[in-house]
């Protein structure tokens, strides 16, 4: 199967969300919602193929005008970002957005057209439709969607002991082999740089997501983010009923890892073998080495993209109600 959905497809798909102008006004659409219904957490990370030059704008009409009536349906927008580097980076922006829903079933709520027992069609959902209509001229088309399943990585606080050692410096003006075996470290002073975030795609031996995560989020993640590492999430493929990008197999998972560097110096500086010298090896970096080996024995396959852009953070919008009264129709 080709790994992106057709341009038919995406057009049928895109015309789901969008409303054709020429049509007559819609009557007033008001709504009341019921409590929030329980589900399993779903997050969909869409392609947009854009013109040359296009994804800021199309970031800003969604985020000036759609994503302030889109994030009341109750979907969180994570962020969106433009691949850097790309073989086709001079011809077109590769973009990449990434939502949360409560379920499926809220993911399709919202793919039925946002008047439609969600949120109503007053000033909000006509600007929110109108920011789809001039971000859809901006488009060429889309390689699809991942749907996925996870986790997103914890934000709170950890606390990392330092061991009960003490050292005296050798100045020799140059770093220790990495061999030795104690490596600790002093940190230098923050160096400023453009954040990238990196999307990570890994094929993964059937069955496996659930320990490959768990290392992750125990023994991966705690050592990263002591480096400045600030990890978005990592989730599973799965293949609802909606078109994906992808055909789930009978082989192996597919496993999507997002994660945040202050620069793309940074992404580096925290390779397999340059990390130590930022984080000493301590049983925190001796964690990390065995979580990445023992992921390394089931991972069949490893791609990578590198991007820049924006994470959302869904700040607080005031949408006023409308002076307006109705009654129930009968």
């Amino acid at each position: 199967m080709k790994a992106y959905v057709s341009k038919a497809v995406f057009l049928v798909a895109f015309a789901l969300c969008v409303r054709v102008e020429t049509q007559e006004p819609r009557p007033p659409r008001p709504v009341r919602n019921d409590v929030p219904k329980a589900g399993r957490e779903i997050l969909v990370l869409r392609n947009h193929e854009l013109k040359a030059g296009g994804h800021e704008s199309f970031y800003q009409l969604s985020r000036d005008l759609y994503w302030p009536f889109f994030e009341r349906l109750g979907a969180r927008v994570v962020g969106q970002w433009k691949v850097i580097g790309g073989a086709n980076a001079a011809t077109m922006d590769d973009a990449y957005r990434l939502v949360r829903y409560a379920s499926f079933e809220h993911w399709q709520a919202t793919r039925q057209g946002p008047d439609v027992g969600l949120g109503g069609n007053g000033p909000a959902w006509e600007q929110g439709q109108r920011g789809l209509g001039d971000r859809g001229g901006l488009q060429t088309g889309s390689k699809g969607a991942y749907f996925l399943e996870g986790v997103m990585a914890p934000d709170g606080p950890r606390f990392m002991p330092g061991l009960a050692e003490d050292y005296e410096r050798v100045d020799t003006g140059q770093r220790p082999a990495s061999t030795d075996e104690k490596i600790p470290v002093r940190a230098g002073a923050a160096v400023p740089g453009r954040e990238v975030v990196e999307l990570r795609y890994q094929r993964i031996r059937k069955g496996g997501f659930d320990r490959f995560a768990a290392d992750t989020l125990a023994r991966i993640w705690p050592w990263e983010e002591k480096l400045g590492a600030r990890p978005i999430g990592q989730w599973k493929v799965v293949h609802p009923a909606a078109p994906n990008r992808t055909a789930e197999s009978a082989d192996f998972d597919e496993v999507i890892t997002m994660t945040r560097y202050a620069s793309a110096e940074h992404r580096q500086a925290m390779s397999l073998n340059e990390a130590v010298y930022m984080g000493g090896n301590g049983p925190d970096w001796q964690a990390w080495r065995a979580a990445l080996d023992a992921q390394r024995t089931v991972t069949l396959d490893t791609r990578t993209e590198l991007m820049e852009g924006h994470m959302f953070q869904s700040p607080a919008v005031y949408l006023p109600a409308l002076p307006e009264g109705y009654r129930p129709v009968k």
